[in-house]
Order: C-alpha cells, then sequence, then structure tokens
C-alpha cells in the first residue's frame, strides 16, 4: 500500500486537533447545560468561541498539509507543534473539572492568564511559520498574526481586567477579519 507521507502528517495533524476541538465542544456543552452554580468568566466564554474558531480554521487548512510533495521529518514536527500549543493553551484555560469553591471563575482565569496566552501567542508565531513552510510567504494573514500574537503578549503580562476585555474584543475582530480574509483566498 502507498501511503504518502502528506497523508500520515494530515492524520496526525487532524487527530490532535480533534482532541482540541472535543475539550472545547465539551466545555461548550457544559455551557449550555446551564448549571447556575457554575457559570464561568464571560473572557473564559469569549476565549471559548476564539478557540474553537482557530482550531475549524486548522482544520480547514489540513488540505494544505495534503499538497505538500515532499515532507521532512523538521517539517513534519514543526507542523505537529502547532496543535500541541493549541492543545495545550486549550487545556491550560478549560481545565475540564469544576473548580474548587473558594476559587471563582474570575479566580481563575487571572490565575492562568499568563500561560494561556503565551502559548496561544506561540500559536500565533507558529502560523507565520506555517506560512513560511508551505510557500505562502508573509502575507497579510501572517501579518495579522504577528499583531495579535503582540496583543496577547501584553495580555499575558496584565492583570487589568478592563484591558483584557478591550483587547480580547479587539482580538475577536482581528480573528474574524482573518476568518474572512483565509474564505475569500481560499
Amino acid at each position: 500500500m502507498d501511503v504518502s507521507s502528506g497523508l500520515l502528517v494530515a492524520i496526525l495533524f487532524v487527530t490532535l486537533l480533534g482532541l482540541g476541538i472535543a475539550h472545547v465542544v465539551m466545555t461548550m456543552a457544559d455551557l449550555v447545560r446551564g448549571d447556575r452554580d457554575h457559570r464561568p468568566d464571560g473572557l473564559v466564554v469569549a476565549w471559548t468561541v476564539i478557540l474553537l474558531l482557530v482550531y475549524l480554521k486548522l482544520f480547514w487548512h489540513t488540505i494544505d498539509l495534503l499538497n505538500v510533495a515532499e515532507w521532512q521529518f523538521s517539517g513534519f514536527l514543526y507542523v505537529i507543534l502547532g496543535p500541541i500549543l493549541l492543545f495545550f493553551a486549550t487545556s491550560v484555560l478549560l481545565p475540564g473539572a469544576s473548580l474548587p469553591e473558594p476559587i471563582t471563575p474570575r479566580d481563575h482565569y487571572l490565575a492562568v492568564a499568563r500561560r494561556f496566552f503565551v502559548l496561544f501567542a506561540l500559536v500565533q508565531v507558529w502560523v507565520i511559520g506555517v506560512d513560511q513552510l508551505l510557500g505562502s510567504g508573509f502575507t497579510a494573514g501572517s501579518a495579522l498574526n504577528a499583531a495579535a500574537a503582540a496583543i496577547l503578549i501584553v495580555l499575558a503580562f496584565t492583570r487589568r481586567i478592563g484591558v483584557h476585555y478591550a483587547l480580547s474584543g479587539l482580538l475577536v475582530l482581528m480573528f474574524v477579519a482573518s476568518f474572512f480574509q483565509s474564505a475569500v483566498t481560499g
């Protein structure tokens, strides 16, 4: 049986994305269930939606991996690094279990914000690198990813909630613009 290296890369890529998507969707199911005693912080809800959209966007680009004629092991490792970083960021923000009683959802958000935003910034840098690896070069999307990475680093190092709301809103707009840009360019 002749199996292309691109197919193997895509299978692992999709498997890792699937794990993260399942984690996000399970968290969203808890939100839909509406447990009034365990309401999450509004910022966590917003970032949960953003994470799902980022996972779906990466999944959509799996076809780009299949279009690579020949894979080297180093390129494979780099490509797989992105979904791993995104899964780590997801696991930090969405622990999956209810929080112990004295910890509020806002306390949890602030406690994990630095790790989450640094990991998510690394994902943005990774996307820029993947564009280079796949031959797209530095595009308008790459510029949005670079700006997003800078904003995410600011979020990682501030505890001011107003700044978190403002910059999170800005990032939502940037990610939406990025999704529309991807839809237009294919």
